[in-house]
């Protein structure tokens, strides 16, 4: 080998001319072009494997890529080693009348040596790293292509071809790990012969600092959400049947609650004493009047000696205290039906016939007739011919209804609407689970439920408070009246609570179209998406 400076004769392995001592180029080039043709070697290799009709299971290809692997590690390694071995301290120089200016030169191109061997270095990891993926990429193409065609033919499952990863960032890693950090020059002891006895050092390489400490390279694994699954027509249809029976529970303790709250003893005796006393008076029972019933139930002609008619009567009841009167029993009748507070406050005749007693001065203010004991004594006992107080005998109407009514406080109890309310919060609940926790199913079943007891209980309401209203101006029926009067409390709350749980309803209802709706705004996007990615 010739210097290119001075056409010096050199041996083959050095690196600076004896002579003049200007620097000789690595051998890049040839190392490159024998790592070329090893990969080529490599690539060949195999494709004729590949072709082979013994590729047809998993271990094979794995086996051609552990060749593969090793066979470039090696070339890799040869280029690496044949790179390092070049030491400077191999330099010899040769006698001649320029030594000094040989020395300085040489030493110069010491200085300088760290730079050139470094971009050096550079150049030769880069294309050995472009041959190896551009190998990896061929031999996995090949090996695909030859598994697409046998995969008919092979019954066992192939896994796909693991691919070789980070050759390039392994290079480096095991490059910088041999390299020095430092840039370091020592004197050693070096059997080369010196020139007018200038010392010889070793130079230490290091490889750049992006090379030393590479990043480490991740692969994130990204999972991709499941599609949520639609819940089944069964599942709804019973979450459907299960919403009705809510519906039913929810509206039965509505209306509960509005009348334990609205029909208790004291407002019921309230309201009964601010009634028009006559429009009951004139009210119509069937084909008489309230007062005219009252008079001949009690038998108040015979009992007059038939000094006292029926207008008389009638004035006489209107100063009455009778609204008073009745209110106390009413409000007996109601403790006792929904609170059990008392016994059985059934009237008899005895108590009907108090009532005249009690209003015996009114009596002698109005009637001609003076009615004495045993005038009354009479009416006691007409009023137990007729059997006129069974009409008011809680026993009777219990018979009636095939039902011990006294058991309807425990009906009406704060324990009993507890445990249908805490009845209804499981059912819902339950709605919940059935159809899987999805939203949009959820609150349109609660919204259904709310609206359609919501609903129901306002009606009921409007009924109590408009509807016997109406019912009595257009009959006149005294049983209207009464019902208007003393339900006008339960009527009024019954409304309200049906107009909260319908807004409740309402509101559910808003949201389960919102949650439509934005449903499908996402698919118009998604396809719209789909429509450009296409």
């Amino acid at each position: 080998m010739k210097c290119l400076s001075c056409g010096f004769e050199l041996d083959a392995d050095s690196i600076f001319c004896s002579k003049c001592g200007k620097k000789v180029e690595l051998p890049v080039k040839e190392f490159v072009e024998e790592v070329t043709d090893d990969i080529e070697d490599i690539k060949s290799e195999v494709e004729n494997n590949a072709s082979d009709s013994l590729i047809k299971s998993e271990e094979s290809i794995e086996k051609i890529v552990e060749n593969s692997e090793e066979k470039i590690e090696t070339a890799i390694e040869n280029v690496k080693n044949n790179f390092f071995d070049k030491s400077d301290s191999e330099t010899v120089f040769a006698d001649s009348d320029d030594t000094v200016a040989a020395i300085d030169e040489a030493l110069e191109a010491l200085n300088s040596n760290s730079e050139t061997a470094e971009d050096t270095l550079g150049n030769v990891v880069d294309e050995i790293t472009d041959k190896v993926d551009l190998v990896t990429e061929e031999v996995t193409d090949k090996v695909d292509e030859v598994k697409n065609e046998n995969a008919s033919e092979s019954a066992k499952e192939i896994k796909p071809l693991k691919k070789i990863e980070k050759v390039q960032n392994e290079i480096k890693e095991e490059m910088a790990s041999n390299a020095t950090p430092l840039y370091t020059q020592n004197e050693i002891n070096s059997s080369v012969p010196q020139q007018g006895g200038a010392p010889q050092f070793e130079q230490q390489q290091y490889t750049p600092y992006n090379e030393q400490y590479s990043a480490p390279q991740y692969t994130a694994e990204v999972n991709e959400p499941e599609a949520p699954k639609k819940v089944s027509a069964l599942r709804i249809s019973f979450a459907g049947f299960i919403a009705i029976i809510t519906i039913v529970f929810l509206t039965l303790v509505s209306l509960m609650f509005c009348l334990r709250i609205g029909a208790s003893g004291k407002i019921l005796k309230n309201r009964t004493e601010h009634m028009n006393i006559n429009t009951v008076l004139d009210a119509d029972l069937g084909k008489r009047s309230l007062s005219d019933t009252i008079y001949n139930e009690a038998g108040f002609w015979n009992a007059s000696q038939g000094q006292v008619g029926k207008a008389e009567f009638r004035s006489y009841l209107s100063k009455s205290n009778l609204l008073e009167y009745t209110g106390n029993y009413i409000k007996d009748y109601a403790d006792y039906l929904i609170d059990g507070d008392i016994g059985d406050p059934s009237i008899d005749a005895n108590d009907m016939a108090d009532f005249f007693v009690e209003n015996s001065d009114i009596a002698d203010e109005n009637f001609s007739y003076q009615l004495q004991t045993s005038d009354y004594n009479k009416i006691r006992t007409t009023l137990e011919l007729k059997d006129t107080a069974d009409n008011f005998s809680i026993e009777k109407w219990s018979k009636y209804a095939h039902f011990d009514l006294g058991n309807t406080s425990f009906i009406f109890s704060y324990v009993t609407l507890g445990i249908i309310l805490g009845l209804v919060i499981v059912l819902l609940v339950w709605i919940a689970v059935i159809v899987d926790g999805r939203g949009k199913h959820i609150v349109g079943m609660y919204g259904s439920v709310f609206s359609c007891s919501g609903g129901i209980v306002f009606i009921v309401g409007l009924l109590a408070v408009a509807g016997t209203a109406i019912a009595h101006i257009i009959t006149g029926w005294f049983i209207f009246y009464l019902l208007a009067s003393l339900l006008l409390p339960v009527g009024v709350l019954t409304l309200c609570t049906g107009a909260v749980e319908f807004v409740i309803g309402f509101i559910f209802k808003r949201i389960r179209k919102g949650i439509k709706n934005s449903d499908k705004r996402n698919k118009a996007i998604e396809k719209a998406l789909m429509g450009t990615a296409v």
